[in-house]
């Protein structure tokens, strides 16, 4: 009986390898371009583009025209500060320093949101929609691989 209710919670979690692909991929400080293709399966519905930092996401979606907006702007410079605090925190730990209290928060908060670029959505009954970014709960991927779909 223990073994059922554990295995139904491993369900609940995203895959702990995609997890670790993309917590690093939202630990670099400089822009990614183009990113990395990769493919996600997203409650049926196959979700392919390249994977950026999440400060990246933040940052491009605050300089869309259509998203000008103080909330989106200030998401982008507060996921950047948290991206520079980690990095800080990973370069003074690999030369014996002291990281504070504010670096370690920042390199030990979960990854729980995968963010795509040049993204493009596959339905079955439909032609694959486009949209310029993507973001989603890495719980809700149910099956993914790297490089993206070539079905138009």
């Amino acid at each position: 009986m223990l073994d059922s209710i554990m295995s139904r919670n491993d369900w609940s979690e995203p895959d702990s390898v995609l997890g670790t692909y993309v917590a690093q991929m939202d630990r670099l400080t400089k822009p990614v371009d183009p990113g990395v293709p990769l493919s996600l399966t997203v409650h049926g519905l196959l979700v392919s583009g390249d994977l950026i930092p999440q400060w990246q996401w933040f940052a491009e979606v605050s300089e869309l025209d259509d998203y000008q907006d103080a909330f989106y702007t200030g998401m982008a410079e507060h996921m950047k500060e948290q991206s520079d605090l980690a990095h800080d925190a990973i370069r003074v730990r690999d030369v014996g320093g002291e990281v504070t209290h504010r670096q370690m928060s920042a390199l030990m908060a979960p990854t729980k949101y995968i963010h795509l670029r040049n993204t493009r959505i596959y339905s079955p009954d439909s032609k694959p929609g486009s949209g310029r970014l993507w973001r989603g709960r890495l719980c809700d991927v149910s099956g993914w691989t790297p490089g993206v779909s070539s079905n138009s």
